[in-house]
């Protein structure tokens, strides 16, 4: 029968090529159309996890926490002469820091000592500099209040800080960080030890993110038919992916960004934090290859419930990690030029 079909497929295209161009077409917009409504699963995450009226528990009040007293810290670190500023931000800090307490969170967490500690410097500001009276009014007793509880400073958590400068060599060792890092598909048997995945995470912490919500998360596989499971649903680690002893899979909390207007930043917080992380193994001498994520809903649902990964967070990349086979090869992968990408204005 199918044979019978393709034969008369032919007969249309060679007696009717017109119609058989424009059937080639419809069918071609139509696939186009079922792809394009992979958005409409998108849009149904960003409605239920991207809102922050909408619910209340603490990994939203930890990320509003951090996204208003961030406010407060970068103008703390505006250049003179500084206005006087954080109005609304101290408010919403001061009200989110008892929010927290009221569901339960935990006072020793670097959100809360961060955000007090942040206060803390705001009003040593204002001793400085005082605000207007009308304000002065309610804003220093609330202050006051507030650091009552916990007079003295916390090691390590004061803010603002002086920036780090790096001396002349360091241009040097991140060339040749960069120049080494490359796509690595052929690994031994040694696994990498956890201590060294957790250092590496350790750092790429340090990535910048909006607000410094710091959205990412990486699950961390090692169990074999766990990793086998799971590079079932992508398709780019074919030819190698059996030799894995690790496979991390670098993800964003939605949870941590307030509407749909940020709905690109899981991918972009998630992107710099897992650049990092690329750099801090190739640092300890431990080998890796991106392995994209791009997947229709059913895939992604499918990895979601496979890898134990919540709904809320956004699968960014998975990212294959090792020690590089004494006889590995690698890409050249030639870069464009400077020039060529560079856009000055």
């Amino acid at each position: 029968m199918s044979a019978v079909m393709r034969s008369a497929g032919s007969l249309v295209q060679w007696a009717f090529p017109t119609v058989a161009v424009r059937l080639k077409l419809i069918k071609h917009r139509m696939a186009q159309w079922r792809k394009a409504w992979m958005h409409a699963g998108d849009a149904r995450l960003t409605f239920r996890h991207m809102e922050w009226r909408q619910r209340r528990d603490l990994s939203v009040i930890e990320a509003e926490l951090i996204f208003q007293y961030h406010k407060i810290e970068k103008g703390l670190c505006m250049p003179p002469p500084r206005r006087f500023f954080g109005v609304e931000p101290a408010k919403k800090t001061v009200a989110l820091l008892a929010e927290w307490v009221h569901a339960g969170g935990r006072t020793d967490t670097p959100a809360y000592v961060g955000a007090l500690e942040a206060m803390r410097s705001y009003a040593a500001a204002l001793a400085v500099q005082p605000p207007p009276p009308d304000v002065a009014a309610w804003m220093l007793p609330m202050l006051d209040r507030l650091l009552a509880a916990r007079p003295r400073s916390v090691v390590g958590y004061d803010t603002p800080m002086r920036p780090v400068q790096c001396d002349a060599g360091t241009a040097e060792v991140f060339g040749t960080l960069m120049n080494a890092r490359r796509s690595v598909r052929h690994y031994t048997d040694q696994a990498v030890p956890p201590a060294v995945i957790e250092q590496c995470i350790s750092v790429a912490q340090l990535s910048p993110s909006a607000c410094n919500r710091q959205p990412w998360f990486v699950h961390v596989y090692t169990r074999p038919e766990q990793i086998k499971a799971m590079l079932r649903l992508q398709n780019g680690n074919a030819g190698f992916g059996h030799q894995l002893k690790t496979l991390l899979v670098v993800t964003a909390d939605r949870r941590s960004f307030f509407d749909a207007t940020e709905r690109n930043e899981p991918y972009v917080d998630g992107g710099l934090f897992a650049m990092s992380l690329i750099l801090a193994l190739q640092s300890h001498g431990v080998a890796s290859c991106c392995l994209n994520w791009c997947v229709d809903t059913d895939k992604d649902r499918a990895a979601h419930a496979t890898g134990d990964i919540a709904d809320h967070e956004a699968i960014v990349m998975y990212l294959a990690v090792g020690y590089a086979d004494e006889s590995a090869v690698v890409p050249r992968s030639a870069r464009k030029a400077t020039r060529a990408v560079m856009v000055a204005h």
